[in-house]
């Protein structure tokens, strides 16, 4: 969970909301960036799943959704809301 973590924690570094025209680019790449970790954090964990437990010693009850599943959803939810609302978004008008 570290390397999902740091992904978040630098794609959100970048503002993934821009106010211009430049800021908009790097928003998206960061958006990007959150879209990609989430879907590694989902493959990650469906590719480390244990296999089903058959027999007399298996748990009563297994959680159908994991850390790694929901982070992933997380991440993923948030890098497409940050696209949808870059693009919705009209460009600040600085005075320079």
């Amino acid at each position: 969970m570290r390397p999902v973590a740091l992904v978040a924690c630098v794609a959100l570094l970048t503002a993934c909301f821009g106010y211009n025209s430049s800021a908009k680019k790097w928003a998206y790449a960061g958006d990007a960036v959150l879209i990609l970790g989430g879907g590694a954090a989902i493959a990650g964990d469906e590719l480390t799943k244990p296999a089903p437990c058959t027999g007399a010693g298996c748990p009563t009850y297994k959680e159908p959704l994991s850390g790694g599943l929901i982070a992933g959803i997380v991440l993923v939810s948030a890098g497409v809301f940050g696209i949808l609302f870059n693009a919705t978004r009209e460009n600040v008008k600085t005075s320079r």
